[in-house]
C-alpha cells in the first residue's frame, strides 16, 4: 500500500504543478500549448523512471513500475488529445500534419507502439503471454528513442533538457548492461 501511495504521489505531483501554473502564472500566454509541452515532458520523465527503478534495490520497494508505465501512457494520451484539440479536432488539419511533419509521424508511431504495453499490463495478460510478455514490453526501448526523436525535431533553440534526457537514458542502458553482465 505504501508503495502505491508513494508512486501515485510522485505521478500526480507534476499534474498538480502544471494546473496551478496555468491558474496562477500570468506569464503563460497559451495554456493549451503549455499543457501539450508539459504532458510530453512528464511522460518522458516517467518512461525514464520505468527503466531507472529496477537498477537500484534501495528504491525498488518504494515505487510501482507498472503505475509509472501506465501513468506515462496516460500523460502521453492526454498529450495526444490536447494536440488534437489544439487542431480544432479537424481531421483535415490532423491529416495535413501527419502527412507533412516528421515529428508528428514519429510521435504517432511511438504512441501506437505504446498500446501493446498498456493492453498487456495486467497480471492475466502476463500469465497468458508467458515469455512473449517480456518481448512485448521491450518495446519501451523503441518508444523512448522515438519520443526523443519526436522531441528533438520540435526543439527550436534550447537543447539542454533534451540532452539531459538523452544522457540519463544512455546511462541507464550502460548501468543495465553492466548489471546484466555481472549476473
Amino acid at each position: 500500500m505504501y508503495q502505491i501511495i508513494v508512486t501515485y504521489t510522485f505521478v500526480i505531483t507534476p499534474l498538480i504543478f502544471i494546473i496551478f501554473n496555468i491558474l496562477f502564472n500570468t506569464n503563460i500566454i497559451n495554456p493549451l500549448s503549455y499543457l501539450i509541452i508539459s504532458t510530453g515532458y512528464i511522460s518522458m520523465s516517467l518512461l525514464i523512471m520505468v527503466l531507472f527503478i529496477p537498477l537500484f534495490k534501495a528504491i525498488k520497494g518504494f515505487f510501482d513500475r507498472k503505475i509509472f508505465g501506465l501513468s506515462a501512457f496516460s500523460y502521453t494520451l492526454v498529450h495526444l488529445l490536447l494536440y488534437i484539440i489544439d487542431n480544432n479536432i479537424s481531421l483535415k488539419y490532423l491529416y495535413a500534419d501527419l502527412s507533412s511533419l516528421l515529428f508528428i509521424q514519429v510521435g504517432y508511431i511511438a504512441f501506437l507502439l505504446f498500446l501493446p504495453l498498456v493492453f498487456t499490463s495486467t497480471i492475466k495478460a502476463k500469465l497468458a503471454l508467458k515469455n512473449n510478455w517480456f518481448k512485448i514490453h521491450r518495446l519501451i526501448y523503441i518508444i523512448i528513442p522515438l519520443s526523443f526523436i519526436h522531441y528533438y525535431l520540435i526543439i527550436k533553440a534550447d537543447y539542454l533538457l533534451f540532452f539531459i534526457y538523452l544522457i540519463m537514458f544512455i546511462l541507464i542502458l550502460i548501468l543495465k548492461k553492466r548489471i546484466i553482465s555481472n549476473e
